[in-house]
């Protein structure tokens, strides 16, 4: 997620530009010829990556890397990344493609390569369907009481942009979801895919208010810079995958919602 990554990114460019002129990624050649593919997951960053009952990674990412891993007709070998290591861990080799809220930014694509993004994160606000609100900017009220959870950026994003809102704070988001189902706020202002999971415990409905001048973050598939024929590769599986449902129907299971700012199927790439 970017908006809990950003401070170690400065970091990671750093060591790429050190080590990407001396990495050998493997081609898309090497992936067939080798039978297996290797893909960088976060297992703790749910619901993209987490371990189950069974101590085995799941969730969108590696629905998305397995799914990869069919087309290609190759097994499909997981290494654990953190926010911090997703890019060295392409510079030097240790992942053939790297998952985990990889945001496209100008920085990262001096060292490695980005694919056509799979997700999109961007504030939004999360009401129940039987609110008036329109818009975000209609949540600046002082009439209205927007709840929160203390410590996060959204608070800030708050404070700047809808100051004559009240705001409750919460420590966590499974009590602030709570608060909004028992009517005690009106909204949640937040990166709502990141939420929605929670509100699946509850019988009322909800609707999501994005912001149509939003900064949308798009994360992609990382890989080595220069991995040409695997880009072109990628890119053409995951418009299939797009076209075909299979990356809303797999959103939607584990976000518990669908993508609030979507990403439209893009045949040139």
């Amino acid at each position: 997620m970017n908006l809990l990554k950003s401070l170690c990114t400065v970091a990671g460019v750093a060591l790429m530009a050190f080590s990407a002129q001396s990495a050998t990624a493997k081609s898309l050649d090497d992936i067939l010829s080798g039978g297996t593919i290797t893909v960088g997951i976060n297992p703790n960053l749910p619901p993209l990556g987490q371990y189950n009952d069974k101590n085995e990674i799941e969730g969108f990412d590696v629905d998305v890397a397995h799914k990869l891993g069919e087309l290609l007709g190759v097994d499909v070998k997981f290494v654990e990344v953190t926010s911090a290591d997703r890019v060295p861990f392409l510079a030097t080799g240790k992942a053939d493609i790297v998952l985990g809220a990889l945001t496209r930014t100008p920085a990262r694509a001096k060292v490695i390569d980005f694919t056509l993004p799979i997700q999109t994160e961007a504030l939004s606000a999360l009401t129940l369907a039987d609110k008036p609100f329109k818009s975000l900017a209609d949540l600046n009220s002082a009439d209205v009481k927007l709840i929160e959870v203390r410590g996060t950026t959204p608070v800030e994003f708050v404070k700047t942009h809808l100051p004559d809102a009240k705001v409750m704070l919460f420590d966590n988001y499974p009590d602030a979801v709570k608060a909004l189902f028992q009517g005690r706020g009106d909204a949640i202002v937040d990166v709502v895919d990141y939420i929605g999971k929670y509100t699946a415990n509850y019988d009322k409905k909800t609707k999501v208010l994005s912001d149509p001048s939003a900064s949308v973050d798009y994360d992609c598939i990382g890989i080595a810079q220069g991995n040409t024929a695997l880009k072109s590769w990628l890119n053409t599986a995951i418009y299939s995958l797009q076209t075909s449902g299979f990356m809303d129907e797999s959103y939607k299971k584990w976000f518990g919602m669908d993508m609030v700012y979507k990403i439209p199927a893009q045949p040139y790439f």
